[in-house]
């Protein structure tokens, strides 16, 4: 088991050292792909709870999962391989793509220890790999706009880890151990609370320590935008649930800060959203905004601990399902930026609709499910806070609706440039694949997740009118927008064209169907004829022939 547990920590860091050597990077290249998939085996096949301590590691690691964590390490290492079987076409033969494979190897190194991690200290050190690590994929382009929002997230990266730090430091003299078990089971104290939730605040992209993630996202390359907003934005949540004692001690006034500052995250976000014109940061607010939905879910378990075994599961589904939509939806801008000609955009901008309509709740998708599992999760909570949460919830689908919306008309207009050597078809398995397992999720987590399923499998229909009014409130935004570039004339005349068009169509259908009446009309007559002499000619013929049988006949009777 010790093998099983450092293969996943031990290929994506030895690809990345092997990218010195030149004649080793083609190779390298073709593996990238395969660095996460001894991760998803572990997550697949290794027995539970399992646990290894390595006394020569960090003055003693401990590293292991239990069922949150192996789920999380599922969807990561997915998103992770998708990931990188993009980026291999995406970067392979370009100039930067040494310095790409390296910070991606080291990031997804970090992704994936934090999560094996069980002590503090171990935990800590993967969680900054990851994050600094991340900051080579945002400036991987080096323009002045990749370097600025590089500075805006290195500066928000220093000043997460200098809170986390000191949150574990206090939390594990607290506790009395660094084994992060010990620290969820002790009773922390509002500082320490405090110091873990903004440190892990500003990686999850919860208001008003957000700002770094829209514009890094936007740029970021493709594949890094992935793993930023589907993997790497959920070690907040998932640092949160490994470290805090949630369902243990009651913490009412960061569950009310957490759930006010979530309430508006989801809908801030989407009011900033819409007045972008990059397809990328417009997804970048889409995270900000599902993160709010997280940070309400959280903060009403530091409210009413009773509410937690309720409200665990439904989290770690919400963080699956975000993870494998987005994941999606950002690969999936590479592809469409690589079509060349308007059916291929056609097809993959339909293809887009898949992850963009599971992401706002479609009825009896993921995005549904977990609205409605958090709704009834959250009636085991705090009755004062009980009605603005469900509204919350319920009109989140409207807001995420609004803003896939936007994302759509912003990706045709404005798609992102890609490498020339990139080609099309490398990026389309990576993209169906992120796609095909955020629609099927409902399906396979009942025998994924055991019985952190429960929530989800009882979950219940969802109502359809916050996507109905969303799609409403869409599509007049476009008319408007539409009539307001073109004149109003230009338009009133574009709407006309295809009612135009269709009366025009039925005008000369009947003009062909009244000529050829005609046409009828006039052989109709030599037509008759034809057959009437044909008729009597036959008559004559039947005639003749029982005349000739009776001849015979009276011949032969006599």
């Amino acid at each position: 088991m010790a093998i099983a547990i450092a293969l996943p920590l031990a290929l994506p860091t030895l690809l990345a050292l092997l990218m010195v050597l030149p004649k080793a990077r083609p190779f390298i290249w073709r593996l990238m792909p395969l660095a996460a998939l001894p991760a998803l085996a572990l997550a697949l096949l290794a027995p539970m709870p399992l646990s290894i301590r390595g006394e020569w590691l960090l003055m003693g690691a401990t590293f292991g999962l239990d069922e949150v964590a192996r789920l999380f390490l599922g969807f990561t290492a997915v998103l992770w391989i998708a990931a990188g079987a993009a980026a291999r076409e995406w970067f392979s033969g370009t100039p930067g793509e040494r310095g790409f494979a390296v910070c991606f190897l080291l990031a997804m190194t970090g992704n994936l220890g934090l999560i094996l991690a069980q002590d503090a200290l171990g935990f800590y050190a993967f969680f900054g790999l990851m994050s600094f690590a991340a900051y080579g994929l945002v400036v991987q382009a080096r323009s002045e706009t990749a370097f600025k929002a590089g500075r805006l997230y290195i500066a928000f990266v220093i000043l997460g880890e200098l809170a986390l730090f000191a949150g574990l430091a206090l939390a594990a003299n607290e506790a009395g151990s660094r084994l992060l078990a010990d620290l969820r089971a002790a009773e922390l104290s509002g500082l320490t609370a405090s110091l873990l939730l903004v440190g892990f605040a500003v990686k999850l992209g919860i208001m008003p320590v957000h700002f770094w993630l829209p514009p890094a996202h936007g740029a970021a390359p493709v594949p890094a935008s992935a793993v930023l907003s589907g993997a790497m934005i959920k070690a907040g949540l998932f640092g949160m649930l490994a470290t805090l004692p949630m369902g243990t001690q009651a913490m009412p006034d960061h569950g009310t800060v957490m759930m006010a500052a979530g309430l508006v995250t989801i809908f801030a976000a989407v009011l900033l959203g819409l007045s972008q014109d990059n397809p990328k940061r417009v997804l970048g607010f889409s995270s900000v905004s599902q993160m709010g939905l997280i940070a309400v879910g959280f903060g009403a378990g530091l409210m009413a601990p009773a509410a937690w075994p309720a409200l665990l599961p439904v989290l770690v589904f919400m963080a699956a399902h975000h993870a494998l939509a987005k994941g999606a939806l950002f690969l999936g801008t590479g592809l469409f930026g690589a079509q060349t000609g308007r059916t291929g955009r056609v097809l993959v901008l339909s293809l887009l609709a898949v992850p963009a309509l599971v992401l706002a709740g479609m009825p009896m998708t993921s995005g549904a499910l977990a609205k409605e599992a958090l709704k009834s999760a959250l009636a085991a909570g705090s009755e004062a806070w009980l009605p603005w949460l469900i509204v919350g919830v319920t009109l989140s689908g409207l807001a995420t609706l609004l803003l896939m919306a936007r994302f759509a008309v912003t990706l045709w207009a404005k798609a992102p440039v890609t490498p020339h050597a990139a080609p099309p078809e490398g990026l389309v398995l990576p993209t169906l694949g992120l796609a095909v397992a955020a629609a099927a999720l409902p399906l396979v987590w009942s025998s994924a997740a055991g019985a952190l399923a429960a929530p989800i499998s009882a979950a219940g229909p969802t109502e359809a009118w916050p996507l109905a009014t969303g799609a409403a409130l869409a599509l007049g935004a476009w008319i408007r927008a539409r009539a307001l570039a073109v004149g109003p004339q230009v338009f009133r005349d574009q709407i006309a064209r295809p009612f135009v068009l269709v009366a025009s169509g039925a005008e000369k259908f009947v003009a062909r169907q009244r000529r050829a009446a005609a046409r009828i009309g006039r052989r109709v007559p030599a037509i008759v004829g034809e057959r009437a002499s044909h008729w009597r000619l036959g008559q004559t013929a039947v005639a003749a022939l029982i005349v000739a049988v009776l001849i015979i006949e009276a011949n032969g009777w006599k």
